[in-house]
């Protein structure tokens, strides 16, 4: 069992710009792992500087059709520096949208994920749940783009995010269309409106990447919306054996939590 940290676990710090997105690998690491998911969302030239940041002034978006490559090279030499494994770029995509435009992002975001030494790049689908419509432009758009992830030697990996996927049943028919080896489902214990057991059941055999996601621990460490002896044994009887990647969202010290994730991962599996 490979167990990762998402630089989302951080996200505060990144959005004030107290931390920077190619510092993350060594902040993994002094918590002693080993592992690195990254998010594009954080991945700007330039963070606030002190005035800025007295201010609460965040950092202006980037532009999420151009990646700077001065700043990409910062996060492979410190990934490199920290002796941390990238397991997963991580972008927000939309394939239901029509144009050129999105595919063009997705084409740097695998050539990024290539030049950072990532071997999986998450999407999220987009679209609202249930638009036959939108699906189908989905698949046109993935028949473009699944080919130069193969070149590439990148695997593509579809979270439960909101949108079409937030109905189960409709990821695994889209990653099932493909029957590729290269296409995927990135499994988000947190991220169903109901029936989380259904969900974590359907899509658990279609896994090749997994978020481990927490907010909050009762007394005895257990997560307090979060089923993880069920979400963990259903991936462990569907033969999952790849990276689970912690993703802690909730208040305090990201530490804590992180490390409390990591003990009821430890526990279940």
């Amino acid at each position: 069992m490979n167990i990762a940290v998402s630089s989302w676990s951080f996200h505060t710090e990144l959005y004030k710009g107290t931390l920077r997105l190619d510092h993350v690998p060594f902040r993994v690491y002094d918590l002693g792992y080993r592992a690195v998911e990254l998010q594009d969302m954080f991945l700007w030239p330039k963070p606030p500087g002190r005035i800025a940041r007295l201010f609460g002034r965040k950092p202006a978006p980037i532009d999420p059709h151009y990646y700077d490559r001065k700043a990409l090279l910062r996060v492979r030499l410190n990934r490199l520096r920290s002796a941390t494994r990238l397991v997963c770029w991580s972008i927000d995509s939309n394939l239901t949208a029509s144009g050129q435009e999105q595919v063009a992002y997705l084409a740097s975001a695998i050539e990024a994920a290539h030049f950072l030494g990532a071997p999986l790049l998450r999407l999220t689908m987009g679209g609202e749940k249930n638009d036959r419509a939108a699906f189908d432009r989905a698949i046109s758009l993935m028949s473009s783009i699944l080919p130069v992830a193969i070149a590439s030697g990148v695997k593509l990996s579809i979270e439960n995010h909101g949108g079409l996927s937030d109905e189960p049943d409709t990821l695994v028919e889209f990653v099932q269309r493909f029957h590729s080896p290269y296409l995927g489902v990135c499994l988000d214990f947190g991220n169903f409106d109901s029936h989380v057991e259904v969900g974590v059941k359907k899509l658990a055999p279609h896994a090749i990447h997994v978020h481990a996601k927490s907010r909050a621990f009762d007394a005895s460490g257990e997560e307090t919306s979060i089923d993880y002896k069920m979400c963990l044994g259903t991936l462990k009887l569907a033969g999952y054996d790849g990276v689970i990647s912690i993703e802690y969202e909730g208040d305090g010290d990201p530490a804590a939590g992180i490390h409390k994730t990591r003990d009821l991962v430890e526990k279940y599996w």
